[in-house]
C-alpha cells in the first residue's frame, strides 16, 4: 500500500513539474499586440508592437521581391490585420502570419534594395517593445563617407518656408583649425518639429520649424566641412517618423538617428515662446539625470549662440525633455531665442542671423570637444 501510494505522489509530482514547464514556456512567449504603418514621401515604417522583447532576423528574397522579418518566440494576438495594402513607391503590402508554433512571421512585398531597409528593437514608448521596419530613405547622412541605408544631403536644399518654396543654400567659411578637433567625430543634429508641427509661431508668421531647419543645416555643413561624420534627424520640412504619428513616436524617432549612429553628440535646436512679447534670451538644457558632459555641451553651445547673435543669457537648466532623456549620449536641446519676442524673431528671419546663430552653435560644439 506505501509502495502503492509513493508511485501516485511520484506521479503526481511528475504532473505537477510538467504543467509548471508548460506554464513558464508560455509565459515565456511574446505577443504581437499590433502592425502598423505609417508612409512619407521619403520612407515607409512598419512597427510590430509586442508585450515584451523579441528577436528578430531579417532576410530578402526574389521574384517577387520581398523582405521575411522572423519574430521569434512570438505569438500572433487575435485583432491584428493580417494583410495591409500600403501602395506606397517603398512598400506595396504586407502580411503577417503565424509561421510556426513560436514565430511570426511578417512578409514586405518591397522592391528596395538591401541597403535601402533596415529592422530593428526599440524598448519603451508607446508599447514594451517595437520591432520597427524602415524602408525608403531610412536615415539622413551627412558625413563625408556613406553607410548603409544612408542618404547624402545636396548642399543645395529646397526648404518649405510657411508654405512658399524658396531655394536655400548653406554657405559657410569653416577654420580649418578646427579640423583637427571634429576629425571623425560623429554628431546628430534635431532640428526642431517640421511637417505637420510647425512648433511656435512669431508675431510676424516666422515658423520655428523652418528656422530650425536652416540653423541646422548649417551647422551640419560646418560640422561636415571639418571632417565630423553628420546625422541630421530631417532635412526638409516634415515630420521625422511620418505624419499624423503621436508625439512619443516622432520624439522617438529623432533620438533613434543619434542611437543608431552611436553619436558622441546630440543637439536638439529650437526657438524659445511666451506669452509676452517681452521674454527673451537664450537657454542650454540637459536631462536632469543627465552626466556632466551633457551639462557642459549645453553650456557651450548656448554661450556659442549668445556670443554671435548678442541675446541674454538664460542660463543651462535641467530638464526632462523627451530628445535629451532618452538619448544615449550627451545631449542638449538649445532654445536659440524667443521667436515670440519680435527683435528676436527679426534676428532669425534674416540669413545672417541664421548664420550666426549657426556658427554659435558649432562654435559651442568645437569647444565642447576641445574641452
Amino acid at each position: 500500500m506505501n509502495k502503492r501510494l509513493a508511485i501516485v505522489s511520484l506521479v503526481l509530482c511528475l504532473t505537477l513539474i510538467w504543467f509548471q514547464s508548460i506554464v513558464l514556456a508560455a509565459s515565456d512567449v511574446a505577443t504581437i499586440e499590433d502592425l502598423r504603418v505609417s508612409t512619407s514621401d521619403d520612407k515607409v515604417r512598419i512597427v510590430a508592437d509586442a508585450n515584451k522583447e523579441v528577436d528578430y532576423q531579417s532576410f530578402a528574397l526574389s521574384s517577387p521581391n520581398r523582405v521575411v522579418v522572423d519574430l521569434s518566440n512570438a505569438t500572433l494576438g487575435k485583432n491584428v490585420s493580417k494583410e495591409i495594402d500600403v501602395d506606397n513607391r517603398y512598400v506595396e503590402k504586407v502580411r503577417v502570419a503565424q509561421f510556426n508554433k513560436d514565430v511570426v512571421r511578417i512578409v514586405v512585398e518591397s522592391p528596395v534594395k538591401k541597403n535601402d531597409y533596415d529592422v530593428f528593437g526599440i524598448v519603451g514608448g508607446s508599447s514594451p517593445y517595437r520591432v520597427a521596419m524602415d524602408f525608403g530613405q531610412i536615415s539622413y547622412n551627412l558625413g563625408n563617407s556613406s553607410s548603409s541605408g544612408s542618404q547624402s544631403m545636396s548642399n543645395n536644399t529646397s526648404i518649405n518656408s510657411n508654405n512658399n518654396s524658396n531655394n536655400y543654400k548653406p554657405s559657410v567659411n569653416v577654420d580649418k583649425n578646427t579640423k583637427k578637433v571634429l576629425k571623425g567625430k560623429v554628431i546628430t543634429i534635431d532640428p526642431g518639429h517640421g511637417g505637420s508641427d510647425s512648433g511656435a509661431v512669431g508675431p510676424t508668421g516666422l515658423y520655428e520649424k523652418t528656422a530650425t531647419l536652416k540653423i541646422g543645416l548649417n551647422v551640419a555643413e560646418m560640422l561636415k566641412q571639418s571632417g565630423a561624420k553628420v546625422y541630421i534627424t530631417r532635412k526638409t520640412d516634415k515630420d521625422v517618423y511620418g505624419p499624423n504619428a503621436s508625439a512619443t513616436a516622432e520624439l522617438q524617432a529623432r533620438c533613434d538617428v543619434g542611437n543608431w549612429s552611436d553619436s558622441d553628440i546630440f543637439v536638439s535646436i529650437h526657438l524659445d515662446s511666451f506669452t509676452s512679447p517681452s521674454a527673451k534670451g537664450t537657454t542650454g538644457y540637459y536631462y536632469t539625470g543627465g552626466s556632466y558632459n551633457s551639462q557642459k555641451l549645453a553650456t557651450y553651445v548656448k554661450d556659442g549662440i549668445i556670443e554671435q547673435i548678442g541675446t541674454p543669457d538664460r542660463g543651462t537648466k535641467t530638464s526632462n525633455f523627451y530628445v535629451v532623456k532618452n538619448t544615449e549620449m550627451p545631449a542638449t536641446l538649445v532654445e536659440v531665442a524667443f521667436v515670440s519676442n519680435p527683435d528676436e524673431e527679426a534676428i532669425l528671419k534674416s540669413e545672417d542671423g541664421i548664420k550666426k546663430a549657426a556658427i554659435g552653435i558649432f562654435n559651442g560644439i568645437v569647444k565642447y570637444f576641445q574641452s
